[in-house]
């Protein structure tokens, strides 16, 4: 069995793994590397195969950093199939034409310096492409065993978000099992994790291995910034990735004028992903707490209070609104999306509110925001940063160290030989690396960049 680490080594967006096994090769994620420019550009690099090899993918979740680069594929001759989970497929169908039409929008930006650098003539993929991608999607039950070439797999709910899971690949005596983005221990919108079933080797993320999820009280910071604009008259922007985070805040804010903790607001959730990703949470309720079902949430979004926003000429007129109103707009850390538009407008005025839901990545637009610069530079054109800005650290959706090591834990007494940790930064993996000290018996590798494993029933070695 040949194991190659193509994507995510050293870095929590990109995951990519091949697994090589009786001449059958299989992508387990296909993900696009987001954040500062010198990450992204990882993304126009030459392919490490033809497309054409590839016999299939396995998808842990539709999250972009983990399904992004599958349009790519498919534009250079990948015809396999892709195989996820029901809700997983159903967000692809909005997430991989969107990525192709970010991909356009880009090409269109670059200069002829940058198109020569990235070694581009047409867009690195196309609206088209990501449609084309969605009819060799293959849904998959959880907890039901599916036959891939020589493997047999298994997806289990990782409580991330919609339709997030674990996988099991195994053929043989040789078994893998690969995280996926974890859960967190708890959590007030998804249903707790269920634990998969424990493997020779296991490659676990690590986004947050050397972090503790801050005690915060999270509700305070949304009511004081909805305080904020009331008073001013302004408008709380909370820039929100489209599948997930927009979903939790819009309950979060609900809960709040529910409880009579903030005064009845104009929402307007402005996203064309986002909002179609909200109806799609709708049909899979049993992801979902009972909590969030029983408590008329998904009423609340068809009520008047609620704007969701769809065309072009409606997000313009909410550009110009006069607050005070709250609007959430991907994406999380201003990385493109129609939030742009709104922080533009909204950044130099004081009587505004800008709140960060999330982790946002270094050398990105949200990051200079939140480092205390006094201006930004967005579309080459210089805006001062006057509104109040603020940040909630304790939404994440993915585990934290205590989360990872609990995780893990459940295998300390089964027979795992090979740990990989992969899809962080390597201060992350370090520190996880030590702390899983307990896992007596159990190599634990960093893998890098196409550094490569051969794994059997007899032996594990590295090439």
């Amino acid at each position: 069995m040949r194991v190659e680490f193509l994507g995510a080594a050293g870095f929590v967006t990109g995951s990519r793994t091949l697994l090589e096994h009786k001449n059958f090769r299989v992508y387990v994620d296909c993900g696009l590397y987001q954040g500062p420019k010198y990450i992204e550009e990882r993304n126009y690099a030459p392919l490490e195969s033809d497309p054409s090899t590839i016999d299939a993918i396995l998808l842990t979740h539709a999250h972009i950093d983990h399904s992004g680069l599958i349009p790519r594929l498919v534009k250079d001759g990948f015809t396999g199939k892709i195989f996820c989970t029901k809700p997983t497929a159903k967000l692809l169908s909005i997430i991989l034409p969107d990525a192709g039409g970010i991909q356009e929008e880009e090409f269109r930006r670059f200069s002829q310096k940058e198109l020569k650098k990235l070694g581009l003539d047409t867009p690195l993929f196309t609206k088209e492409n990501g449609k084309a991608a969605l009819k060799q999607v293959k849904a998959v039950e959880y907890n039901r065993t599916f036959k891939v070439g020589p493997f047999t797999c298994r997806f289990t709910w990782a409580g991330h978000i919609l339709g997030a899971a674990h996988l099991n690949v195994e053929s043989g005596a040789f078994s893998m099992l690969f995280s996926g983005d974890i859960g967190p221990e708890a959590s007030f919108f998804h249903k707790p994790l269920t634990q998969p079933k424990p493997a020779r080797a296991i490659v676990v993320e690590s986004t947050y291995g050397n972090r503790v999820r801050e005690e915060e009280d999270y509700e305070k910071k949304f009511k004081d910034a909805v305080r904020y604009a009331i008073e001013r008259q302004g408008v709380l922007l909370i820039p929100a990735f489209a599948v997930g985070r927009a979903q939790t805040t819009l309950y979060v804010l609900y809960c709040l004028m529910k409880e009579g903790k903030i005064p009845p607001m104009r929402i307007a959730l402005d996203s064309p992903m986002a909002v179609k990703a909200t109806k799609i949470y709708s049909s899979f309720k049993n992801e979902l707490t009972d909590e969030v079902v029983r408590s008329g949430f998904f009423n609340f979004l068809k009520s008047k209070n609620v704007m969701l926003v769809k065309d072009a000429m409606e997000s313009r007129a909410l550009v110009e609104m006069q607050g005070p109103v709250i609007v959430v707009s991907a994406s999380g850390m201003l990385s493109g999306g129609r939030v742009m538009h709104h922080i533009e407008h909204r950044l130099g005025d004081a009587r505004n509110y800008i709140l960060f839901t999330g982790y946002v990545g270094e050398g990105t637009l949200a990051h200079q925001i939140l480092s205390g610069q006094t201006s930004i530079n967005i579309y080459g054109k210089e805006i001062p940063i006057r509104a109040h800005v603020a940040q909630i650290r304790s939404f994440s959706a993915h585990a934290d160290l205590n989360g990872l090591l609990l995780w893990m834990r459940q295998f300390e007494k089964a027979s795992v030989e090979r740990i990989f940790i992969n899809h962080g930064e390597d201060a992350s993996r370090e520190n996880l690396a030590e702390e899983l000290s307990f896992m007596r018996g159990a190599k634990i590798e960093l893998p890098r960049y196409q550094s490569t494993y051969y794994l059997s029933a007899q032996n594990t070695a590295k090439l």
